[in-house]
C-alpha cells in the first residue's frame, strides 16, 4: 500500500489516480476535532459546507425536508462554525471542540462551516472512502480506512488560510498517523509527503504540546482565549468514534458515525 500526506488539500483529480484511495482529513485545532467531540457526544449527522451562504441555505433545506420526514424526532437543524476563528452572527455555535464537549448534543443535526477543514473534506469526497480524523480518534480512524483495503492511503492536512498554507499541527498529526500505520504495517510504501510528516512528528518528540506551541494558528487561538482546546486536541486515542463522509439520500455529503 502506498501512503501519502498532503500538507495542503490536493486537487480533486488526485482521487482518480493510483487505484482505490482512502482519505483521512485532518483539521486538528478545529473542524475534525470538533467532529470527534460532536459524535462522541451523540450527534446524529454533520453536513459540511464551504461557505456560510451555502450553510444557511443547507440548514433551511434540511429543516424543511428532514422536519417533514422525522417531525419532532429531528428537532432543530443548527448551524455551527467560524469566520477567522470566531462564530459569525448567522451561526448558532462556534467551532471550538471544548465548547461542544461540555454540551448535551445528543440527536442533533448540524451544518458545519469552516475556513479550512470542511472545505478539505468536500474536496476529498471523490475518494473511495473519506474519514474525518483527529488525534483523539487516530487508531479507530486508521482501522476504518484500512478496512476497505485501499491501494493508497492519503492523509490530507486542511492547512491554514483556506488551505493555501500548511499548518504545523496538521502536519504533526499526519506524522502521528504515518507512525501508527508503520507500527501495524512496516512494509508500507511512504511517499515524499508521508516521509516529511513522519520526520516532523519525530522531531517534536512525538509530543503534541511541543508542536502546538510552534503553531501560528495556535498563537491566534491563544490570543482569543481558546487555550483549553490544545490539551483536548492533543489527547491521542481518547475517543474511538469513526466518522465517515458519505452521500445522504439526496446526494449531499454528510458526516455520519460509522458502526464498528
Amino acid at each position: 500500500m502506498e501512503v501519502e500526506v498532503y500538507l495542503q488539500p490536493p486537487p480533486a483529480s488526485v482521487w482518480a489516480e493510483g487505484g482505490k484511495s482512502a482519505a483521512v482529513v485532518l483539521d486538528i485545532f478545529r473542524a475534525t476535532t470538533v467532529h470527534t467531540a460532536l459524535f462522541a457526544g451523540g450527534v446524529r449527522a454533520v453536513y459540511p459546507a464551504a461557505h456560510f451562504a451555502e450553510g444557511v441555505e443547507r440548514q433551511a433545506a434540511l429543516q424543511r425536508a428532514l422536519g417533514r420526514a422525522l417531525g419532532r424526532a429531528l428537532g432543530e437543524v443548527r448551524l455551527i462554525g467560524e469566520r477567522d476563528a470566531l462564530p459569525p452572527p448567522e451561526a448558532d455555535f462556534g467551532n471550538s471542540p471544548t465548547e461542544f464537549a461540555g454540551m448535551d448534543v445528543r440527536g442533533w443535526t448540524l451544518v458545519h462551516v469552516t475556513g479550512n477543514g470542511t472545505r478539505a473534506l468536500l474536496g476529498a469526497q471523490a475518494a473511495a472512502g473519506v474519514w474525518s480524523g483527529s488525534l483523539r480518534n487516530l487508531s479507530a480512524t486508521l482501522s476504518a480506512a484500512l478496512a476497505i483495503s485501499p491501494a493508497r492511503l492519503a492523509i490530507v492536512c486542511s492547512g491554514d488560510h483556506g488551505g493555501t498554507a500548511p499548518s504545523v499541527e496538521d502536519a504533526f498529526a499526519a506524522g502521528a498517523y504515518v507512525s501508527a500505520l508503520r507500527r501495524r504495517h512496516p512494509q508500507v510504501s511512504l511517499q515524499g509527503g508521508a516521509r516529511l510528516a513522519l520526520t516532523l512528528f519525530n522531531a517534536y518528540g512525538r509530543a503534541p504540546a511541543r508542536a502546538f506551541a510552534d503553531s501560528p494558528h495556535g498563537d491566534r487561538l491563544r490570543a482569543l482565549g481558546f487555550q483549553r482546546d490544545f490539551a483536548y486536541a492533543g489527547a491521542v486515542d481518547a475517543d474511538s468514534v469513526v466518522i465517515q463522509l458519505t452521500p445522504d439520500a439526496n446526494g449531499f455529503p454528510v458526516l455520519l458515525p460509522q458502526a464498528r
